[in-house]
């Protein structure tokens, strides 16, 4: 039986401890994917071409941007290294091949077919490492009829549905926050912590083929599972479902009630202080809906949403504030539950985010913040067994930067 960690190993000990990642990904999903790796302990290193990954310029201060340091980059790339090494030249895609070779996770995000063209494709890598967990992270998939096809976060949102069943105004929405490509980051770090168990127990290397239209499939699995089995799916949701379920308007904004079986009602009913209709059995709240919603419109009116919200904290409500972020932030949950770990740079101090689970109450953060582009080009040529003169001849020919 194996014995018990210590105190101090409990502090230090990764679970990916010793383990190194090649992260050849760029955007958001793929390095959110590679971003949770590091978090858990593996050595990642990013390759980013001389241009560095897009999002290097998106966002943050301008010094930032002019930097290339900006804050779409920033929030998911804490803890890795960066080299710059340009596949499109045979030497380039022939270091990538030999950080491969000496690698235990391989993760690219490319379109299919793409990572072939400069031979870092999961056969050639697999001949030269036959124990790699090879990670695709595309659009649509490696096979398929639009397996060919390119997508960002918002394409896919279209093309997979998800935007029927948002549908508000003129019509389908598009969500305000890129949550395809960071549950697909997500679901990505699960397939490769699976694909690493079952090199494991096999011996033998993976290929992980992962989709951002099946993650968003995945997503509207309720949705999807009617479709499919009933070949009609659900309509679209809208913002009020029932009575006391859904959005309703406060003072300053508003609150969403989720009333979904009597007892729920009876508190939301309760809080609001209207006890006519909180003593009401389930079909005397139906019968009496119009008068009931009226009733609550008004009742909410006369508090702020903030207001409402720590009411329905207070007493156990299923109901909440809708909230801005700096709101949630500064109620203090977040810090409360270690979501951020603050991380010095030349830009100043960032909060990036930690894993978003504790194990043993210890949470999982970044050890360094953000590279900036190749600013480990050097070592890791030279962690290759290239010499100065060889990696300044890189540096001179655009190779690497």
């Amino acid at each position: 039986m194996a014995e018990r960690p210590t105190d101090m190993e409990k502090t230090t000990v990764k679970p990916l401890q010793g383990i190194s990642v090649v992260d050849l990904t760029h955007v958001l999903a793929g390095p959110y994917c590679t971003y949770q790796l590091a978090l858990l302990g593996a050595q990642v290193t990013k390759v980013e071409s001389p241009r560095g990954d897009m999002v290097r310029g998106w966002g943050g201060t301008p010094e930032q941007v002019k930097d290339r340091y900006g804050s779409g980059y920033t929030a998911q790339n804490a803890g890795k290294r960066s080299v710059v090494l340009d596949i499109t030249q045979a030497e380039g895609a022939d270091l990538v091949r030999q950080l491969a070779a000496a690698a235990d996770v391989f993760v690219e995000n490319y379109r299919p077919g793409a990572m072939a063209r400069y031979g870092l494709d999961y056969p050639t890598l697999a001949a030269v490492n036959p124990k790699l967990v090879y990670v695709s992270i595309s659009a649509f998939g490696q096979d398929g009829p639009e397996g060919h096809r390119p997508g960002f976060d918002d394409v896919v949102q279209a093309t997979s549905g998800f935007m029927s069943i948002n549908v508000r105004g003129d019509g389908p929405i598009r969500t305000g926050g890129p949550v395809l490509d960071y549950a697909t980051g997500m679901h990505a770090t699960s397939a490769t912590l699976a694909a690493l168990m079952l090199r494991q127990q096999t011996g033998s290397g993976q290929h992980v083929d992962l989709a951002m239209q099946d993650v968003t499939t995945l997503l509207m699995n309720r949705n999807v599972h009617i479709g499919a089995t009933t070949g009609t799916p659900p309509p679209p949701a809208e913002n009020r479902d029932g009575p006391l379920l859904g959005r309703f308007v406060t003072r300053d904004g508003y609150v969403m009630l989720a009333g979904y079986l009597p007892s729920h009602c009876r508190s939301i009913l309760a809080a609001l202080d209207l006890p006519q209709f909180a003593s009401m059995s389930a079909r005397q709240l139906h019968e009496h809906s119009e008068e009931v919603v009226s009733a609550v419109e008004e009742r909410l009116l006369l508090r702020t949403s903030a207001e409402w919200d720590e009411i329905f904290a207070e007493t156990g409500v299923v109901a909440g504030g809708v909230r801005a972020i700096d709101a949630l932030l500064e109620g203090g949950q977040p810090e409360a539950r270690e979501m951020f770990t603050y991380v010095a740079s030349e830009h100043g101090t960032l909060q990036v985010t930690n894993a978003g689970y504790k194990i043993n109450q210890r949470v999982f953060g970044p050890e360094a913040p953000p590279p900036t582009l190749g600013q480990h080009s050097r070592e890791v040529m030279e962690s290759l067994g290239l010499t100065p003169q060889q990696i300044d001849d890189l540096y001179a020919r655009g190779i690497t930067a």
